[in-house]
């Protein structure tokens, strides 16, 4: 004689299993590692969160310090500023005669 069960017999054997300690042990378990693993991806992900902040900061701090810097340069290259340092520096205007002195036979490159 072969032991087949019953569908109610199966259904009992499930729902004893399901209500089991074994079972509930591992349920717990998982749940608490699953749990942890939330817990610490979301810890991480802030603390990135704060990083990418600071470091958005500094970018914005190093982008005002250049354009300052930008804006110096400029105001050194103006023909005012030039001009006031070349009277600091005992320069003077080179004078309206400019005259240019060419040596004869003195070629540089010949083709």
């Amino acid at each position: 004689m072969t032991n087949h069960q019953t569908l109610r017999q199966k259904r009992q054997a499930v729902r004893q299993w399901l209500l089991g300690t074994t079972f509930r042990a591992v349920l717990l378990t998982v749940v608490l590692a699953f749990g942890f693993m939330y817990v610490v991806k979301t810890s991480s992900l802030s603390t990135k969160g704060y990083e990418i902040n600071d470091l958005e900061k500094q970018v914005q701090v190093l982008e005002q310090g250049n354009q300052r810097l930008e804006l110096e340069i400029a105001s050194h290259r103006s023909m005012n500023s030039i001009q006031n340092r070349l009277a600091s520096l005992n320069m003077v205007e080179a004078g309206g005669n400019v005259e240019y002195v060419t040596l004869v036979g003195s070629a540089v490159a010949m083709r």
